[in-house]
């Protein structure tokens, strides 16, 4: 296994690269008591972190048009993964961190002196974010909501929904009443969905709010008072 030096290379090599070509590459930073006080490049811990956490660099699958060239993957995140309700395999750990399989012994061994000894032969769960990061999880989610903000007709989708329910005097109570369903539900399934959050890395309650939000904006949408010709604006 490299080195110190030989890692801070790899690991500079990576970073500065603009193309697809390291995905065979494994880069791992092991701060333990061998490398206290050495400033590996890239290590974005804090102090107090300094001397535990092991951080791999994977290129991002979900970059398009991005300048984050890669996302971390912490050994918070690996721990979390290679539990239930997932319980990744190294085949899927090994594809999560863009790896060829050659690297499954040395992976095993990173993790192990990390603290990470048991790998599942069979991950319990294999779906699309199998090969997603929590990072990309969450920056999917936020996209998401980023998009149907900007793009969705919400004034015109309003104005239906309310129209075809008399009008707002007649529907605000009906909304505020959804509205506060809708918080309920929200704040339910957050403190229910412990293993579809584990299991989307994130992705669960954060489209959840995004959806919810939208809805609330549709809902309680009102037309900004029109002034009248005589008002004077101050």
């Amino acid at each position: 296994m490299a080195g110190v030096e030989d890692e801070t290379e790899i690991l500079q090599e990576i970073l500065n690269s603009s193309g697809p070509a390291n995905e065979e590459e494994i880069v791992h930073i092991i701060q333990d008591e061998d490398v206290e006080g050495e400033e590996g490049a890239g290590m974005q811990e804090s102090e107090e972190e300094a001397n535990s956490e092991l951080v791999f660099w994977v290129p991002p699958l979900l970059a398009v048009g991005r300048e984050v060239q890669r996302v971390n993957v912490t050994q918070a995140e690996l721990q979390r993964r290679v539990l239930p309700p997932e319980c990744l395999s190294q085949t899927m750990l090994l594809s999560l961190l863009r790896l060829s399989k050659e690297k499954g012994r040395e992976l095993r061994q990173t993790l192990a002196r990390n603290g990470i000894k048991k790998l599942t032969s069979k991950s319990a769960v294999i779906s699309s974010f199998t090969r997603l990061t929590e990072t990309e999880a969450a920056q999917l989610a936020e996209d998401y909501f980023y998009l149907a903000s900007r793009n969705l007709k919400l004034k015109e989708i309003s104005q239906e929904i309310v129209g075809a329910r008399g009008g707002w005097e007649r529907f605000e109570e009906q909304a505020n009443m959804m509205k506060d369903v809708l918080e309920h539900i929200v704040r339910e399934v957050e403190v229910r969905d412990t293993p579809l959050t584990l299991m989307t890395h994130g992705f669960s309650p954060l489209i959840l709010r995004a959806v919810v939000d939208i809805i609330t904006e549709i809902i309680t949408y009102r037309e900004p008072p029109l002034h009248s010709p005589n008002t004077t604006l101050t």
